[in-house]
């Protein structure tokens, strides 16, 4: 019964995240790698809807058909975050080599040659998490575009190696378990694998729909982009109601300390200033003709500008973490967005002489 409860929970859930990062696919950044997550969402909640099913009706042919899925929902996961790396990555034909696994396990079944499932299945598990670990490695690298969400992304990264490893492990205790005569309605290595997806699902959900987590990056996406030109409020002029508000996220943003949170996003804002965080992109959007996000970014750099000249001395590495960037390459890149330069060669330009004249000043009081 426990089991029962775990799977339609898991399938309640799985459905949700489906729906949840369909709607992500068609925000037009990382649309690729959201639709890829939906998949692997969509997958799960048809596996563990067939292996409902199984339990129910023991006598049911559709339990093979669950190592299809799991052949196609692993490589779904991969590329999930191999399209992570772009905001406007879209499938290249390469990438079909993917469905390979699924194909093959599908062919097994139909020709009656079930001796081979398991050996693609195993093969598919170790070469999906060979690649996710080396994807890990090069993990800042590839995720640069993230910003300051490339170490939640990376968290996520983590957990799902680790819950593929668990997984593995389970499945082998599952092979051997039936080999030796055991039944899948009392196997408890399989109860064990449908906890363990049910927690993972549970915690993306949780990421996506708490907002603070793993998500919220793509829900910020979303929330925060430019209206579309068939939106009603993409032409509105703003109005005394814009102004305000952009005027309390100006004096909220004015704060060196609110700005050194690199966790600061759209979705936080909102709930720190009351205010749904659609409402937030409307009016700067209508005010500045930027997105919240270039908003934040702008008064990252100015801050940055500043701690630079007032002491020029100060390593770089300091002020980009006192700025709120949480990497290197993110500060590096939207501050020569907006510079027209790198941070060393800024101050090297407009700081040197401050540097000097607050020396002699200290010299002469001394």
């Amino acid at each position: 019964m426990l089991h029962i409860a775990i799977l339609a929970a898991t399938m309640s859930l799985s459905t949700v995240m489906t729906l949840f990062m369909a709607r992500i696919a068609v925000a037009e950044r990382y649309g690729a790698s959201s639709a890829a997550l939906g998949v692997f969402f969509g997958l799960t909640t048809v596996s563990a809807g067939l292996l409902l099913a199984t339990l129910l009706w023991p006598d049911t042919s559709l339990r093979q058909w669950r190592a299809v899925l799991g052949a196609a929902s692993l490589p779904a996961l991969y590329l999930h975050f191999v399209f992570g790396s772009d905001p406007g990555r879209r499938p290249r034909s390469a990438e079909l080599l993917h469905i390979v696994p699924m194909v093959a396990v599908a062919t097994s079944l139909l020709v009656n040659a079930f001796w081979a499932i398991d050996p693609i299945l195993l093969m598919t598990y170790g070469g999906y998490l060979w690649a996710l670990l080396r994807l890990h490695g090069r993990g800042a690298h590839h995720f640069r575009s993230l910003g300051s969400d490339v170490a939640t992304t990376l968290i996520w990264l983590r957990i799902v190696i680790a819950v593929l490893c668990a997984s593995l492990a389970l499945e082998v205790a599952i092979f051997t378990e039936l080999v030796g005569g055991g039944t899948i309605e009392a196997s408890r290595p399989l109860l064990l694998s449908t906890a363990l997806f049910f927690g993972l699902v549970s915690y993306a959900l949780l990421g996506a729909m708490g907002r603070p987590s793993l998500f919220e990056h793509v829900y910020d996406i979303v929330v925060d982009r430019a209206p579309l030109p068939d939106e009603p409020d993409a032409t509105s002029a703003p109005g005394p109601a814009d102004h305000a508000l952009l005027q309390r996220i100006n004096s909220f943003l004015e704060d060196p300390t609110i700005l050194a949170d690199d966790a600061l996003t759209l979705s936080r804002l909102s709930k720190r200033l009351s205010v749904p965080a659609r409402a937030i992109s409307i009016a700067v959007n209508r005010v500045t003709g930027q997105s919240f996000s270039d908003l934040l970014n702008d008064r990252r750099i100015a801050l940055a500008t500043r701690l630079m000249s007032e002491d020029p001395d100060r390593a770089l590495l300091d002020i980009m973490y006192a700025a709120g960037f949480g990497s290197k390459s993110n500060f590096y890149t939207q501050f020569k967005r907006r510079m027209g330069m790198t941070p060393a060669a800024f101050r090297t330009q407009h700081c040197a002489g401050v540097g000097r004249r607050n020396q002699n000043s200290h010299i002469r009081k001394s």
